[in-house]
């Protein structure tokens, strides 16, 4: 009888499990979190949270209909709190971290990869930059080909913000990063465009939600799926970048 009741408890278990991963988050409130790198995501002027990704990461949950909280976290921090559970979902590039301990669940944008250094420079390839330092945010994996490239030096650093002022104090010959991420915080440090050199490119990059392994929901995945494919059509998810990038070249 003690085993029969055993068996029963395991297959009731077994059965919720099941049912919690089919069925969307319904009462619950998705743990959202972005990225603290402007212009993707900050605390602006009124010191509320805002920026791209964040507006885009709580229109997603609202054309989901689902209840949420949106976070502005640290760059590196975004992978531990995936693993741990903390979070549901995070919009952000892919890293040799991430397939581990979430699931691509869908591209919401493509940027294009650059490298910004100061005006006089002449760097035209990554084998340009060889011996030369090279700032990247910290957590950051912007291209493969400049990843793998060990001729180059890296520095971490916080945010764009900090990485421009250190190329244009000269501690640094060059900055890697979106096109977007870097001439938008060039503006607000009133950066003026011919300081800077032409940009050298290098490749395009996916902004991708990051959906939690710990927080695995195939229906609730399957509704935020639809609502970033219904935001792209419609256009609402470029009006949002749009208004971060203006009229950036």
């Amino acid at each position: 009888m003690k085993q029969r009741n055993k068996n029963m408890l395991v297959k009731f278990i077994t059965l919720m499990t099941l049912i919690g991963n089919v069925f969307p988050l319904s009462g619950q409130t998705l743990q959202i979190e972005t990225i603290n790198v402007a212009p993707f995501g900050f605390i602006g002027d009124n010191s509320k949270p805002t920026g791209m990704m964040f507006e885009i990461s709580n229109r997603i949950a609202e054309v989901a209909g689902l209840n949420y909280t949106n976070k502005i976290i640290p760059y590196a921090r975004t992978i531990i709190h995936l693993k741990q559970g903390k979070s549901d979902f995070v919009l952000r590039f892919n890293n040799d971290q991430l397939p581990a301990i979430s699931i691509p669940l869908v591209s919401v944008i493509t940027m294009p990869i650059i490298i910004l250094s100061r005006a006089g420079t002449h760097y035209r390839s990554l084998k340009d930059l060889h011996g030369k330092t090279v700032g990247v945010v910290r957590g950051g994996e912007f291209d493969v080909n400049f990843d793998n490239d060990t001729a180059i030096n890296k520095v971490e650093v916080n945010n764009y913000t900090q990485m421009l002022k250190l190329l244009i104090s000269g501690r640094i010959d060059g900055c890697i990063g979106t096109n977007v991420g870097l001439y938008y915080n060039a503006k607000q440090l009133g950066i003026k465009p011919e300081v800077l050199n032409s940009p050298l490119e290098l490749s395009f990059k996916d902004f991708v939600l990051h959906f939690s392994k710990k927080k695995i929901n195939t229906q609730t995945m399957k509704i935020l799926k639809k609502s970033v494919e219904k935001l792209k059509s419609n256009g609402e998810i470029q009006t949002i970048v749009n208004k971060y990038i203006g009229d950036f070249k």
